[in-house]
């Protein structure tokens, strides 16, 4: 139980999983610092971290300017997501102590320093939340050796009422990182999954409840995984000019390369034996979305997805639910936005007949390749196994690409190895979408 002058907020946070480490906090010699090899005397470096550093750590961080090192502790995250992995909107909890203000009333009569005048009030969501991003925003992405504010701002009783953290809006977000709502955590208990009935109940080692857990409390999860798939026209690319060369594998890969799975092949007649004998040869471009989806069906409902479970899973079990999974794709023609494309579609209109389709001259010039293709794989459930997401993306494409059938999907679920299994997919296109709390919004 929460000891008095302190409160449970939940927070939504969204941010760009590139430049983090995942969203857990490394601690002082795990992040934003350089790494030595063991035994090496400070002499060996093993990795250069300077610079980078998780979400929870910069959110430590923009929380020691805001409310003070000592006045905040508990953060919980409901879903850890990995190195280079996106959110969306993920939910974390953070238990903050309430604020010391000076009572305007007595001020005049009692001396400043005593703290006889002072009154508790639990910080505003709504001032969290703008301060947080007040302070993301501006936080230098190199750590310093002692940060002035750790001792300037460990202590906020000393705040006037001017003083009172009334943030603004912040118009320059220049962090990976926004803070998009804040609220009072629900004031009940919850069942503790580790309660251990073989054990004497307590409180503190083997409690029967907790108080409101933003992980334990989540009733669903809802994940999306990027593909940007590209082909070369029958020919290799090759043009009627001998001297020219063309492709689709190189285009908006500077735009995009941290958010989706950047697939290119040519067009071919594959087949492959390793999952199934029974494929034929056929001649593809694109990926089968058809086959995709009627794979992904295989996979909704509760099973043991130990097949699809990553190397080093600390879940106790491997049977979890998958509520809804499909595929989507369509034709991709640029992520630099509305912007672009809309002032080029304005100009266009003006130069053509109003009434016609404007659309093949805008990918004219735009120089936008009909090869390209953005395949969305969205999946939910209430939780799910470490790795699980990117596991079931890799087979649906090696689906899509028509080096598996759908029946295969199955098969390999059934027969609860890893190794059955295709690889897993890369990191940076997995977005975490949203996490629901039952009725609880914030």
């Amino acid at each position: 139980m929460l000891s008095r002058n302190w409160r449970r907020y939940a927070f939504a946070v969204q941010y760009h999983g590139g430049s983090s480490l995942g969203f857990t906090y490394q601690g002082p010699k795990g992040e934003n610092c350089i790494v030595y090899q063991p035994g090496s005397d400070n002499t060996v470096i093993q990795a250069d971290l300077r610079g980078f550093e998780s979400v929870e750590g910069r959110i430590r961080r923009a929380l020691n300017r805001l409310v003070g090192s000592d006045n905040y502790k508990n953060i919980q995250v409901s879903s850890r997501t990995d190195r280079g992995v996106h959110a969306w909107r993920n939910t974390f909890q953070v238990d903050i102590r309430s604020r010391r203000l000076r009572c305007p009333s007595e001020a005049a009569i009692i001396p400043e320093k005593s703290d006889r005048n002072l009154t508790s009030k639990q910080w505003n969501p709504r001032n969290l939340v703008h301060g947080l991003n007040f302070y993301l925003a501006r936080l230098p992405s190199f750590l310093l050796e002692d940060e002035p504010y750790a001792e300037t701002r460990n202590d906020v009783s000393r705040l006037s009422t001017s003083e009172n953290q009334r943030f603004g809006q912040t118009f320059d977000y220049n962090s990976n990182i926004r803070i998009l709502s804040a609220g009072f955590a629900p004031n009940i208990r919850v069942p503790n999954r580790s309660y251990d009935p073989n054990l004497p109940e307590d409180a503190e080692n083997n409690p029967k409840d907790l108080e409101w857990d933003v992980r334990f409390t989540a009733t669903k999860r809802t994940y999306a995984y990027q593909i940007l798939h590209s082909f070369d026209p029958v020919g290799d690319g090759d043009n009627d000019c001998q001297h020219l060369y063309s492709t689709a594998s190189y285009h908006f890969y500077p735009f995009l390369h941290d958010k989706v799975w950047r697939i290119h092949e040519k067009r071919s007649k594959r087949h492959h034996a390793k999952y199934s004998s029974n494929l034929n040869p056929t001649t593809t471009s694109s990926l089968d979305i058809e086959a995709m989806n009627r794979a992904g069906k295989y996979l909704i409902g509760t099973h043991d997805f130990t097949s699809f479970r990553g190397k080093g899973c600390q879940r106790a079990s491997p049977v979890v639910t998958i509520d809804d999974l499909w595929c989507a794709a369509e034709n991709y023609r640029g992520d630099l936005g509305g912007g672009i494309l809309n002032a080029v579609s304005k100009k266009l209109t003006f130069c053509t007949n109003q009434n016609e389709d404007v659309s093949p001259h805008l990918d004219t010039m735009l120089r936008i390749p009909d090869a390209l293709q953005l395949i969305t794989i969205v999946i939910s459930g209430n939780s799910f196994l470490y790795h699980q997401v990117r596991n079931v993306a890799a087979c649906l494409v090696e689906v899509g690409r028509g080096k598996m059938n759908p029946e295969d999907v199955k098969s390999i679920l059934d027969k609860r190895n890893r190794a059955c299994a295709p690889g897993m997919a890369p990191p940076q296109g997995l977005f975490l979408v949203d996490v629901e709390h039952g009725d609880f919004r914030f």
